[in-house]
């Protein structure tokens, strides 16, 4: 577990957004019913409601630990809903800053999408994050046998972790929307199976309803 930062100043809230600019809000989570209890599922969910991006349903990170030796090794799993289909992808959270730029042209470096990771890196400096707290990857595709596939330019991912044991707040930019996610591990948000897969924090994003679904009951009686 990274150690949290003494220096800022944050109750238990997670940090949401819009496309510029950070704001807070209120954690969300639900508890499943007594009668949902069975060995495969975990007790509490975390998630969040908020815009995204044209036809995502929701998206759900789930973070890895697989440490050797007392040093972290963080790997992100990210599964997007989109049209009622999944798709996966991963990021790697263990190298310094100045990698992320590896394997990106000039053009790309200054294109939007990565500037708007540098403004948030840079914004959660300013909130009081350590520097050496915030980790930032590139996404991939999931490779051969688990392996690290092709790099997915204009989707990153952005880490860092919170002052309550087992709490993360994951960022996910795609191209120009940010995605706030906050991550929870703490008692009942992770099954047994999962911790013994080095899994240490989940959560999930949904999207805000913007239509009405399903039949009027006046229009059926």
């Amino acid at each position: 577990m990274v150690a949290n930062n003494n220096n800022t100043n944050y109750n238990n809230n997670i940090i949401t957004t819009n496309k510029n600019k950070l704001q807070i809000a209120s954690e969300q989570s639900v508890i499943h019913f007594d009668s949902v209890k069975e060995e495969s599922k975990a007790e509490k969910i975390s998630h969040c409601h908020q815009d995204l991006p044209k036809d995502w349903q929701w998206t759900k990170l789930d973070l890895f630990n697989n440490a050797t030796s007392n040093t972290e090794r963080l790997k992100l799993n990210i599964t997007i809903c989109k049209c009622n289909q999944l798709k996966t992808a991963r990021a790697l959270l263990n190298t310094e800053w100045p990698h992320f730029r590896r394997n990106l042209t000039d053009d790309e470096w200054s294109a939007p999408h990565y500037e708007l990771v540098k403004q948030t890196r840079q914004e959660l400096k300013n909130a009081g994050y350590r520097v050496k707290d915030i980790r930032a990857s590139k996404c991939y595709m999931p490779g051969y046998k688990n392996k690290k596939g092709s790099t997915l330019k204009e989707l990153s991912v952005l880490l860092v972790p919170e002052k309550q044991d087992h709490r993360y707040t994951a960022i996910l930019i795609h191209k120009e929307t940010k995605i706030i996610v906050a991550l929870k591990g703490d008692k009942g948000y992770l099954t047994a199976n999962q911790r013994r897969m080095n899994q240490v924090a989940t959560g999930t994003a949904n999207t805000i309803l913007k239509s009405s679904v399903g039949v009027h009951i006046d229009d059926y009686l």
